[in-house]
């Protein structure tokens, strides 16, 4: 599942422990969370390439470049 900063902030929240356990478990989150944007990232990219080998316009390409944006905006740094 793909989460927000503001998600894995508020599961992060509802843990009990140190300040260690809850860097770690936001660590982990946001590393599963990249995981799948990048998998995503990476679906679209392939499409791209596909619909280029089959001779399609870029105008036909947009939606997927669009697609790749919005998946790369959505990484947790």
């Amino acid at each position: 599942m793909i989460l927000t900063e503001q998600e894995i902030e508020g599961r992060v929240s509802q843990i009990s422990g140190t300040w260690v356990k809850r860097r770690n478990a936001r660590k982990r989150l946001a590393a599963e969370s990249n995981k799948i944007v990048y998998e995503k990232i990476s679906e679209c990219k392939g499409k791209i390439r596909d619909l280029r080998a089959m001779g399609a316009r870029e105008d036909t390409l947009r939606h997927w470049y669009a697609e790749v944006t919005k998946y790369e905006l959505m990484i947790i740094w």
